[in-house]
């Protein structure tokens, strides 16, 4: 009788064991994003803006990738999360790196033309 028990009790907590690592689901629509958001990142230069962000960005999908394929869900999801704001710190970096160069260009080009304002007047 106690062995029918143990085997009872064994076989219930197998089965929920398996239900609960069942119930994280694969996170396609998380890897899709990160990957989508690395593309863009990429193509807002910030492979020479912010090249650690999007190193860690990719590093992260893909340590997420094998995640999936190992059935760890939990975290393949984790990771793919990461990847996403990696990658969004990455393109903000990028971005603002942009911004900033653009910032310093006008100001240059608003010199020269005070300068040649400048010139203008004293003659």
């Amino acid at each position: 009788m106690m062995k029918k028990s143990i085997t009872s009790l064994g076989l219930l907590l197998s089965t929920l064991l398996l239900v609960a690592c069942s119930s994280i689901p694969k996170p396609v629509a998380e890897l899709a994003s990160a990957q989508t958001l690395i593309e863009s990142a990429e193509t807002s230069e910030a492979g020479s803006y912010a090249p650690v962000e999007l190193d860690r960005a990719k590093g992260k999908l893909q340590r997420a990738k094998a995640a999936v394929d190992r059935r760890d869900y939990k975290t393949a999801t984790q990771l793919a999360n990461e990847a996403q704001a990696d990658a969004k710190l990455a393109a903000t970096k990028a971005t603002a790196a942009r911004v900033q160069q653009s910032a310093k260009e006008m100001d240059a080009t608003v010199k020269g033309m005070a300068n040649e304002l400048e010139r203008a007047q004293q003659q």
